[in-house]
């Protein structure tokens, strides 16, 4: 699944941003904190409106019309997994008592394993350990050799990098 975006810009975050993730291509954004890599991937999910530009996938327009079939085909990693005050899901206690960073690791493996076409993947909320950010690069690493398209939020992987 090919994911380019045209002259994007939303808000004062993300100025006139145009880049393409081919087919079975992995591209990471890097930034510092504010600098707009979450926005992004918002905005790729049909969540967030673009002031400027446009997203297409597979040289479809992402419109709002088009947002919720896009998504039924990405798989999206986020930065946590939260559940609202006072909503409570059967095993989410057991879910809310793991480290956030093994819960991270778990969504990450869960999207890889869901062979989606193209994959967002967030930064963790949490520092990970020197192993663990090694495995999250090697499974970013691999998924293109298993057909995926990986747009993430990554600083350590800078092989096909793009600063915001």
């Amino acid at each position: 699944m090919m994911l380019e975006l045209h002259n994007v810009t939303i808000g004062q975050q993300i100025q006139h941003l145009s880049l393409t993730v081919n087919d079975g291509e992995l591209l990471t954004i890097s930034g510092s904190k504010g600098s707009g890599k979450t926005t992004l991937l918002r905005a790729v999910l049909g969540f967030l409106p673009l002031d400027e530009g446009h997203i297409s996938i597979d040289g479809e327009l992402l419109t709002p019309q088009s947002a919720p079939y896009f998504r039924r085909q990405i798989a999206y990693v986020p930065q946590q997994l939260s559940m609202p005050d006072g909503c409570r899901l059967e095993g989410f206690e057991r879910w809310a008592q793991m480290p956030a960073e093994e819960q991270y690791l778990f969504i990450l493996i869960r999207a890889m394993q869901s062979k989606k076409s193209l994959v967002l993947v967030d930064e963790p909320a949490v520092d990970l350990t020197i192993e663990n950010a090694m495995l999250v690069d090697q499974i970013l690493r691999d998924a293109p050799k298993q057909g995926m398209t990986i747009l993430a939020v990554n600083d350590r992987i800078d092989d096909n990098q793009v600063k915001l």
